[in-house]
């Protein structure tokens, strides 16, 4: 029991704290590394949905083409804002404000961090937002 105390304070202290040099470092380069990936993904998709196929004389082959276009033109829709998302907390950087909640302007954890580096709020305040606006959609 004691040790289970001990590692919910130690995990607490480290949620608390706030990010070092080394932290920011980690979470910039994963940032760039992701930005690379999704850059790579849009290209790919934007390619796929606008090549040039050769002429489809069947109307099935048509349908399908421009239902594989439209697929694909949304994934790169998804891409290209959770580029904007990832460009914003790169300037962030610049600004000395990575890490900070765009709600609350206090800290995120660095385990949120982490897991979603472009996140612009605490989990606090995220839930906060889910539950408004789940209570606007229900009236």
């Amino acid at each position: 029991m004691a040790l289970a105390k001990r590692g919910r304070k130690g995990q607490e202290e480290q949620e608390d704290r706030e990010l070092t040099k080394k932290d920011l470092d980690g979470l910039k380069k994963a940032l760039l590394e992701e930005r690379g990936r999704v850059l790579s993904r849009l290209d790919s998709h934007v390619t796929q949905a606008t090549e040039d196929r050769d002429n489809l004389a069947d109307e099935m082959d048509m349908a399908t083409r421009h239902s594989d276009q439209a697929y694909l033109l949304r994934l790169a829709d998804k891409e290209h804002k959770l580029l904007a998302e990832i460009d914003h907390a790169l300037a962030k950087f610049e600004h000395g404000t990575y890490g900070v909640c765009e709600g609350t302007g206090e800290p995120i954890e660095l385990r949120r961090l982490e897991i979603r580096p472009w996140t612009r709020y605490s989990l606090e305040y995220k839930e906060q937002l889910e539950r408004e606006k789940g209570n606007r959609a229900g009236r």
